[in-house]
């Protein structure tokens, strides 16, 4: 159920933009993206960090998209998830050297 609500904006989205154009899958987007933010705190009483941040560049940059009705924002948010993934990991494994030792696992 969970792998189904993390692609549930996707879907939405390209459904949006194949009958209307970028903009309304734009809102969509942000739309489903805080439906299965609040269906998930709903039905699980948490949010997962990743979600979160997700909806907030979701909102953000698709919020950029519709104000100035340029497409550039909305792709811009893909890499700006992934900068940001990636940084936390390279964070996560030069951060922390106990997690990384085996003989201090568990």
């Amino acid at each position: 159920m969970k792998q189904f609500l993390d692609f549930l904006p996707l879907v939405v989205f390209f459904a949006f933009y194949k009958l209307y154009d970028i903009y309304a899958a734009t809102t969509a987007l942000i739309v489903a993206t805080a439906v299965v933010l609040f269906y998930s705190w709903v039905r699980y009483r948490k949010v997962e960090k990743m979600a979160l941040i997700t909806f907030v560049l979701v909102a953000v940059f698709g919020g950029l998209t519709i104000f100035f009705h340029n497409d550039e924002f909305i792709k811009w948010k893909v890499t700006v998830i992934y900068a940001l993934f990636a940084g936390a990991l390279l964070f996560s494994q030069w951060g922390d050297e106990k997690a990384a030792d085996p003989a201090h696992a568990g």
